[in-house]
């Protein structure tokens, strides 16, 4: 039931995705880092799954071979089922849409990872390192910044796709074949059995 959940041609998308230039500066700074270092924290690899799966509504098949290879600690039998998870696919797990612009407040506050990996964005004030397409075209001129020529425009509009991406998984949830199969799922893999 849940074999298919994202957009079937989201080939923009995904490439955005993959080479960090989603316009979205901690999804960015966060893939841009696990290229360079092949590492990266719990959170923010539930945060780029998540992302991929929710906000772009890319099929979660296409970008788990891609992000397990940027992992120098790949282990298939941790990632995929992690990448499920958090992909909202296992019909047994709660569904975890991170939302990126709080997470990047939050997680970065000063901007420190961000600046780090996304060196446009350097210069910025700490209020818009998060959302650098709120900055005033003055602004940018003095920051000697330019949005969507050194830093892309969010390629999505954020509540927007939250909103149908939260939609969409609570319409599987409700669906019969889905309720079935997860109890199906618990039921096998649960110690009572």
């Amino acid at each position: 039931a849940y074999e298919y959940c994202g957009e079937p041609n989201a080939t923009e998308r995904l490439n955005a995705w993959k080479q960090g230039r989603t316009g979205f500066p901690l999804i960015d700074a966060s893939m841009r880092a696990v290229i360079a270092t092949g590492y990266l924290n719990f959170r923010m690899r539930a945060m780029l799954v998540s992302f991929l799966t929710h906000h772009l509504d890319v099929d979660w098949k296409l970008g788990v071979a891609y992000l397990g290879r940027q992992f120098l600690d790949y282990e298939p039998g941790i990632h995929y089922p992690q990448f499920q998870m958090q992909a909202g696919i296992t019909g047994t797990n709660t569904i975890r849409l991170y939302n990126p612009i709080k997470q990047s407040k939050e997680k970065d506050p000063e901007g420190v990872f961000i600046r780090k990996w996304i060196p446009a964005l350097e210069k910025l004030p700490n209020e818009y390192v998060h959302e650098p397409w709120r900055i005033s075209p003055i602004e940018a001129l003095s920051c000697n910044f330019e949005l969507g020529e050194d830093y892309p425009y969010p390629i999505i509009e954020h509540e927007e796709s939250a909103r149908a991406a939260r939609k969409k998984l609570w319409d599987f949830r409700q669906r019969k074949d889905v309720q079935s199969e997860a109890k199906r799922v618990l039921f096998k893999h649960s110690v009572l059995n």
